[in-house]
């Protein structure tokens, strides 16, 4: 397995010993930001467009975003028992929505090409924050033209070490914009209910872990 600030074998470790559905970071579920985000505005507008997830662990968010309209998504773990996991749990969808997703068992930063819409959803947090200037570059890398990349800036509040590691929409937004994005769209007032949180976590925990959307183009 590929090594480097941003390629740590702690999540392979935590996949391969045997990771619940809702335990640890494990949503069980498409995230609440997402399930509400794709019910608000419509992201897959054209035909064929393309989506990527980094760090798509089970492919919750994958899965909704096939179902949502996009033609192909790539669903990229460093994991090999986190695509393991992933594969089973689309192998439960329809045939339609299932074919349309990719999953990648690999690197993000060794990723190429380009996408139409990008999800980053407690990816950003989980990296190392040496890897963080590097994780922009290569996302201005994968944005085609015209494309969309949102972020789901969690965990926002006073948080010692990590992973995750506490993030804002300023420190974000100097990542960003310092290779040429421009957001669209900050969302940082987001309804409780619609924060990022397991099933079994208390809705008042969004409280001390808030989550913010911001939207960016190129």
């Amino acid at each position: 397995m590929t090594q480097h600030a941003g390629a740590s074998p702690h999540w392979e470790k935590l996949w391969s010993g045997g990771l619940e559905k809702g335990s640890r970071f494990d949503a069980a579920g498409v995230s609440l930001p997402l399930k509400a985000e794709l019910k608000e505005r419509n992201h897959a507008e054209r035909t064929g467009m393309s989506a990527l997830i980094p760090g798509s662990g089970r492919a919750y968010d994958a899965l909704a975003l096939a179902e949502h309209g996009f033609a192909s998504v790539t669903a990229v773990d460093l994991s090999p028992a986190a695509c393991e996991a992933a594969r089973e749990e689309i192998s439960k969808s329809e045939e339609i929505v299932r074919d349309r997703i990719d999953v990648r068992c690999g690197d993000f930063f060794e990723i190429e090409g380009q996408f139409d819409f990008i999800w980053d959803n407690t990816f950003l947090c989980a990296l190392d924050p040496s890897a963080r200037e590097r994780w922009a570059r290569q996302m201005k890398a994968l944005l085609a033209p015209g494309g969309e990349l949102i972020t789901c800036v969690f965990p926002i509040g006073e948080r010692e070490g990590g992973p995750p590691f506490a993030l804002s929409v300023p420190l974000v937004r100097t990542l960003l914009e310092t290779v040429g994005f421009k957001s669209t769209l900050v969302q940082d007032s987001l309804p409780l209910e619609q924060q990022h949180r397991r099933p079994g976590d208390p809705l008042e925990s969004v409280l001390t872990r808030g989550t913010a959307l911001v939207t960016w183009k190129l």
